[in-house]
């Protein structure tokens, strides 16, 4: 007889518990709000498409190299094998070097009509000689010269 009770008791007390922490993490899910990604997208000046800047944590880059989301509308709708439908919009993550003046990408997603993601593309290496670290030259006058040029503004006007 007291091996039932003391099992109606533990019962209890275990629907007790397990309805507590239902209940409060039902409110904690009430009050608290998932961060918010926060982006502050700025145009870059260049002749070509559209092209911005997030600059968001910018001015956190105080040595050569520099990460920044770059997002560029394009005039007319690129089209890319592999992919099948037409992409809008691009948006790459970028690494330059400010000394060395080259850069490498880092990331890369694209974009229809509509800002549904098409596809994807991870190309991030730890890898830390600086030969394959920045894959390419930031060329005079190119859209990533520009967007270089862009983010030493923005990380000098917020010092």
């Amino acid at each position: 007889m007291m091996f039932t009770e003391l099992l109606k008791k533990s019962n209890l007390l275990y629907r007790k518990h397990f309805y507590f922490t239902l209940i409060l993490y039902f409110i904690i899910t009430i009050f608290l709000r998932a961060q918010a990604i926060k982006e502050n997208w700025t145009p870059v000046n260049n002749n070509s498409n559209k092209i911005y800047i997030n600059t968001v944590g910018l001015e956190n880059f105080k040595e050569d190299d520099i990460y920044v989301w770059v997002l560029e509308e394009h005039r007319q709708p690129i089209v890319m094998e592999g992919i099948d439908v037409k992409i809008y919009k691009t948006k790459t993550y970028f690494l330059l070097n400010k000394h060395l003046r080259r850069y490498s990408i880092l990331q890369i997603i694209f974009y229809d009509s509509k800002n549904n993601v098409i596809k994807s593309y991870n190309y991030e290496r730890n890898n830390d000689n600086p030969d394959f670290k920045y894959r390419s030259p930031i060329l005079e006058g190119s859209d990533v010269s520009v967007v270089l040029l862009k983010c030493i503004e923005v990380i000098a006007s917020k010092k």
